[in-house]
């Protein structure tokens, strides 16, 4: 649900900083794109999916000693944080496009290359430091247990590929919608994703029907086109 917040950030980070102005009907719909993501989220939480469980491979970390309210606070303040760091790429990213004759893939390129610059840091430095205690061993941030899980099950090894080749469309496609459009004409149509992954998971029978959930996309789609003047 938080994170169609990203929308309103990034029409507010461009009038803030790219000195973009946007209409009364515009804003409208950056709030209406708002709500139908928070009314599908609203719908997964009030009717929860019974997710069945195989194997015995399934690691399940708690922390018993810090409260539900206090999780998740910290977890909404996390993804707000990471959306208002993605706003910010957004705007930034446009107004490179605005000043200097790049290439959407070449931009692509080099935050690829520092992205991957950084994980690999990131990723040495956590590993040492808790990945490697007895608590941290088989976490999130043991890095040797990672590799051998991509290395021993296919499945892992597969969509991590796919995600690779996805994020990497995602991140060029994106860049391209930018400069031909702008940032904040990005962020309404990557908030849309929302409705493919909720019209594929239907379809894989991954989780049900809920018509709040119409309700929601609706309001998404009816946002992003009323942005765009349709």
């Amino acid at each position: 649900m938080t994170r169609g917040a990203l929308v309103l950030f990034v029409g507010l980070f461009s009038v803030l900083f790219l000195k973009r102005h946007l209409r009364g009907f515009q804003w409208f719909a950056l709030f209406l794109v708002m709500i139908g993501v928070g009314i599908v989220g609203l719908a997964g939480a009030l009717w929860k999916e019974e997710q069945p469980v195989k194997g015995d491979h399934i690691l399940v970390t708690s922390t018993p000693n810090v409260p539900i309210a206090v999780k998740t606070i910290i977890g909404v303040l996390l993804i707000a944080g990471a959306q208002i760091f993605t706003a910010t790429q957004f705007v930034v990213e446009e107004h490179i496009l605005e000043h200097y004759a790049l290439e959407p893939l070449k931009v692509v390129g080099w935050e690829g290359i520092f992205g991957f610059l950084v994980t690999v840091v990131g990723m040495g430095i956590l590993h040492y430091t808790i990945g490697q205690t007895p608590k941290g061993r088989f976490g999130y941030f043991d890095a040797v247990e990672g590799f051998k899980e991509i290395t021993q099950y296919r499945e892992v090894a597969i969509s991590s590929i796919a995600i690779m080749v996805s994020i990497g469309g995602f991140n060029y496609f994106g860049i391209s919608v930018t400069r031909s459009i702008s940032a904040t004409a990005r962020s309404i149509i990557d908030t849309c994703r929302t409705l493919f992954i909720w019209m594929v998971s239907l379809a894989l029978h991954w989780e049900s029907f809920k018509w709040l959930q119409i309700v929601g996309f609706s309001l998404l789609v009816y946002g992003t086109f009323l942005f765009n003047g349709i």
